[in-house]
């Protein structure tokens, strides 16, 4: 009798059971709660909101300063009359990234909110003199 070569139809199952493990830990690591799209997605949302705190606190104090340099400095200079003024229309002039809002706000306010409702995340920013400190990322309530 001659000698078969090739495999047989166990090495074959147990190559195939390999691979399937393989593929479901990938899954396993691609979603859920942990995975990497998800965390790829808060990232992302993580940096709008960056973005967002940058945009408004730079044009707030740009603002701020205008309005110092119009009220001490040169007062032909544009800008604001009041630093409530000024400090309203630095929040409300900012470019923000996509999807962020700002909550109203008015001359006077002294916190400022920015959500992402599709996410449901929020910040809040108190704003001080020309600075604004930010919180956490928390879910809108």
């Amino acid at each position: 009798m001659k000698k078969q070569e090739g495999i047989t139809l166990i090495a074959l199952v147990i190559t195939i059971i390999v691979l399937l493990i393989l593929a479901g830990v990938t899954i396993a690591m691609l979603s859920g709660e942990n995975g990497i799209l998800t965390r790829a997605s808060e990232a992302s949302l993580n940096s709008k909101f960056a973005d967002a705190e940058d945009m408004i606190s730079v044009n707030v104090a740009e603002h701020v300063t205008n309005y110092y340099n119009k009220t001490y400095v040169n007062s032909s200079a544009t800008g604001e009359s009041t630093l409530n003024e000024a400090i309203a229309a630095g929040v409300n002039g900012a470019t923000l990234p996509s999807g962020i809002t700002i909550d109203t706000f008015t001359a006077g306010d002294t916190s400022i909110v920015i959500k992402n409702t599709s996410a449901g995340k929020q910040v809040t920013g108190t704003i001080s003199g020309s600075s604004v400190t930010w919180g956490a990322i928390s879910n809108i309530e």
